[in-house]
């Protein structure tokens, strides 16, 4: 998970190029992930044209707890385009994303490492994230 997260974070966006996101078991993917939470989109910082800083308040942790905490505000690294499965830019409601950490701390994810938060909320109460909740985690439709 945490490849594909991170893999969807350096794709350059080209006009021929679309996002493709490969299903996986969202037990799986919570136990790949090195972070989960659902937050809400407060802002975009663009760092050049392919990529930006997207900022997220925290509204729940479900893992990765050490370091991210309710309310707080993280930059999550992506894509600029959903095309190159960047993370949507809408800002008028929750969402919850499974996280990846780079080399540089910073914290990275995308289109196909997103999950609606009433599903992550009952994956995560699956004890140590057994596979009992079969399907995508992935909300891509590019």
């Amino acid at each position: 998970m945490a490849a594909i997260v991170a893999l969807g974070a350096l794709v350059p966006a080209t006009g021929a190029q679309a996002c493709s996101c490969v299903a996986q078991d969202p037990a799986e993917a919570l136990r790949a992930a090195d972070a989960a939470i659902v937050a809400r989109l407060t802002g975009i910082v663009r760092r050049g044209e392919l990529r930006a800083d997207y900022r997220y308040r925290i509204r729940r942790v479900y893992k990765g707890g050490g370091d991210l905490r309710r309310g707080q505000v993280i930059s999550v690294r992506s894509a600029l385009q959903a095309a190159a499965c960047g993370l949507p830019q809408r800002q008028d409601r929750p969402t919850g994303l499974f996280l990846a950490r780079d080399e540089q701390a910073r914290w990275s994810g995308g289109l196909c490492g997103m999950i609606d938060p009433k599903r992550l909320w009952r994956v995560s109460r699956l004890g140590p994230y057994a596979s009992r909740d079969a399907g995508a985690s992935s909300s891509c439709a590019s």
